[in-house]
């Protein structure tokens, strides 16, 4: 009978609490805090925050394992959630003022798993407790952890406690928790090296109304973690775009978190406090009047004029989720367009020039098969050169050419191919005014220093961008042929994806200038290089920057550019932007301005 009062009475303040109109629900002293994922350093910022509204004598914390769960009726091994609990205890210690909080911290838990746990009284009881100054989720699984948690009286107590001050916490999904409409993650279909498709993400609409993020989360944005280190600022504008179809006027913002990386979120209105190793990411379609439209089969995302900013801690830096502009020192620093006029990439009289971002994977698609027809234009029977470059070895670069070539042929080419390892033989120049195409492959960006400080080389190159009917530059040689290039290693781990972000990772060199107006990151999915853009316009704030996707290419035909293939293009316009150093290494970006190009668009239609 007990249990069923209970039950009962909380079902009651449940359907009470939830059918306040949305601005009695709103209150001024709502205090979130996202984390990115783990439970190392930015655990301190958020004990950092709690501690600040705490009142004393002792600093209560209590973590909630609800994303814990792979399925919603069975629970989790307690021992995880110990290893967390800990975690944030030390946290907490690292960061507490003894003379104020003579008590100390003290970090618990709920053995919130499944649905069923939601009513439990002793579980209520806990969450609903006066002293507690912090509620922290776990990470997991979003999408569970909602299905635990909604409509629950569990919800609702924690409702209650955030209206009198808690801070709500979480890291990974229990960050993406923290926003009413919730990114519940890809789809079966969806991964990073599609998440500009419409259907490559599972968004949560409040509709049916438990399908959502917590009741008392942000309803200014959408929060999503992890991601640079799994390169999902693709998923992010991916997001954003469809809550502008869904609400209007821009729909919401995007947030995302990097790993151990986290920022407060006061009043549904100010972003804050960003701690931990790496940076934060803002998404913006309301700003900058970003358009947008779905393209093609797949209903992938064509967007124009997409606001960023990429957020690393820094106390003078802070964002206004209603307003939707960075402050610096107190200071608005709005969207200003004057002075950014519409990028253009051009190149000289002669070849047509194509920029592959790795097509190694679709070696018979669209790519390949435009490279010849454009070789076979005069005469099916012509010539031919496969240029390869910046290999470990010869044998590596022989291995990469004879693949290139193979493809060529199979896409039907019907000439002669004559294969030339850089490094290994002089260059005839006969050949480069001679060929019909000439197909240029780079292995590492790194390893292109060489090559590049070969004036013999680079001066066949450009002879056979006079003479040729066209020319395409494949992977690192595709970064090299702009004005500079980052000439950094390859890497496709989370760290590599992370590092990007930092002040000290781009190796900014001059590239071959066959096409001027940009600078080029080929492999831009697959490999995550999102942050390789940022970290090129950094140094180099006067120059466009031009992602391309594997199984894609650019394609400049004088100044007419556009994109072919079965992948996007990811133009960013570090013009009129604001760039600055972060406290742990990251740099931040203020105001910088993205443009989506999917396959069969022209680049210059801003």
């Amino acid at each position: 009978m007990r249990n069923h009062f209970w039950r009962l009475l909380l079902s009651v303040c449940v359907s009470l609490c939830l059918a306040l109109p949305a601005a009695a629900r709103d209150q001024p002293n709502r205090h979130l805090y996202a984390v990115g994922g783990g439970y190392e350093k930015a655990l301190e910022g958020f004990a950092a925050e709690v501690i600040r509204h705490a009142r004393g004598p002792k600093v209560r914390m209590v973590m909630v394992p609800a994303a814990f769960a792979d399925d919603p009726v069975l629970p989790e091994d307690p021992i995880i959630l110990a290893e967390d609990v800990k975690a944030l205890q030390l946290a907490c210690d690292a960061v507490l003022n003894r003379i104020t909080f003579p008590g100390g911290c003290d970090v618990g838990s709920v053995p919130l798993y499944v649905a069923a746990d939601a009513y439990q009284p002793a579980i209520l009881t806990r969450l609903s407790d006066p002293t507690v100054d912090g509620i922290f989720f776990t990470g997991g699984d979003q999408g569970y952890a909602m299905r635990i948690l909604a409509g629950t009286p569990s919800e609702a107590a924690m409702d209650v406690a955030a209206e009198r001050g808690v801070v709500f916490g979480g890291t990974s999904a229990g960050a993406a928790i923290q926003s009413l409409v919730m990114n519940a993650g890809y789809t079966d279909a969806g991964d990073s090296t599609n998440a500009l498709q419409k259907a490559s993400i599972d968004l949560w609409f409040d509709r049916p109304s438990d399908h959502r993020g917590l009741r008392f989360g942000s309803r200014q944005s959408v929060i999503d973690e992890h991601v640079h280190s799994r390169g999902r600022l693709g998923r992010m504008i991916n997001a954003s775009a469809q809550t502008a179809d869904a609400l209007g006027q821009g729909g919401l913002l995007g947030l995302g978190f990097d790993y151990d990386t986290g920022a407060a979120i006061t009043s549904d209105r100010w972003l804050t406090a960003v701690s931990g190793v790496s940076s934060a990411i803002v998404v913006d379609f309301r700003s900058a009047r970003a358009r947008h439209r779905w393209v093609g089969p797949n209903a992938a995302l064509s967007a124009r004029r997409v606001l960023t900013h990429v957020l690393s801690p820094n106390r003078r830096v802070a964002l206004d989720l209603a307003t939707r502009e960075p402050h610096v020192a107190g200071r608005p620093l709005p969207f200003d367009d004057r002075g950014r006029d519409e990028p253009r990439l051009r190149t000289g009289p002669g070849a047509a020039v194509m920029l592959g971002g790795d097509v190694s994977e679709d070696l018979g698609g669209p790519v390949i098969r435009e490279f010849v027809r454009q070789a076979s234009r005069r005469d099916r029977l012509g010539k031919m050169v496969v240029i390869a470059a910046g290999y470990p070895s010869a044998a590596d670069a022989q291995a990469a050419a004879d693949l290139y070539t193979q493809a060529l042929v199979k896409a039907g080419w019907r000439g002669s191919t004559r294969i030339h390892l850089q490094g290994q033989a002089r260059l005839d120049v006969a050949r480069a005014r001679d060929a019909a195409g000439v197909l240029l492959v780079g292995g590492d960006q790194s390893l292109l220093a060489g090559p590049l400080a070969d004036r013999e080389f680079v001066d066949w190159v450009a002879t056979a961008a006079r003479h040729a009917d066209v020319v395409m530059l494949e992977r690192a040689m595709a970064a090299a042929a702009g004005e500079h290039f980052d000439a950094i290693a390859e890497g496709d781990t989370a760290d590599d994806a992370i590092n990007a972000f930092r002040t000290d990772n781009a190796v900014i060199r001059p590239g071959l200038g066959l096409v001027a107006g940009g600078a080029f990151e080929p492999r831009l999915q697959i490999d995550k290089r999102w942050g390789r853009l940022y970290g090129i316009g950094r140094q180099r704030r006067h120059l466009p920057v031009y992602g391309i996707s594997e199984s894609s290419a650019i394609v400049i035909d004088g100044r007419w550019a556009g994109v072919i293939g079965l992948n996007p293009v990811v133009g960013l316009d570090p013009r009129g932007a604001t760039f600055y150093d972060g406290d742990n290494g990251a740099f931040g970006a203020l105001n910088v301005l993205l443009d989506v190009y999917q396959p069969g668009e022209v680049l210059r239609d801003r």
